[in-house]
């Protein structure tokens, strides 16, 4: 399953409150995230995902939840859908955002070197 580990403390509303929608259009292929939710207990975010590569269209949400001191990216679990390069892309350019926005994290556990 595709994830990053970010080592570092910040609040999941922090991340909530400055997290941007991602759009990018390349050769045809479509990366978006859309609309962002805040759980309840304000320890994990939804983020209602899209991305279309050679026509195929996949929809899902990406998590970003929190740990004592660290947070985690991730496909929401049970996803079925493929892991492909669009979508690890799209795990890879939320992290990317993250990382800008809070200089300190720091990413300790990936299966996405390639992304980032």
């Amino acid at each position: 399953m595709p994830h990053v580990v970010l080592n570092g403390k910040i609040k999941i509303e922090s991340i909530f409150d400055k997290l941007k929608p991602i759009f990018i259009k390349n050769n045809g292929n479509i990366l978006k995230t859309q609309e962002v939710y805040l759980e309840r207990k304000k320890t994990m975010l939804l983020i209602d995902s899209l991305v279309i590569e050679s026509e195929q269209k996949a929809s899902f949400f990406t998590i970003i939840s929190s740990r004592e001191n660290s947070i985690v990216v991730r496909l929401f679990p049970n996803s079925k859908i493929k892991k492909t390069k669009g979508v690890k892309k799209l795990l890879a350019e939320i992290v990317k955002q993250l990382i800008e926005e809070f200089p300190e994290l720091i990413v300790s556990e990936t299966n996405l070197e390639d992304y980032l």
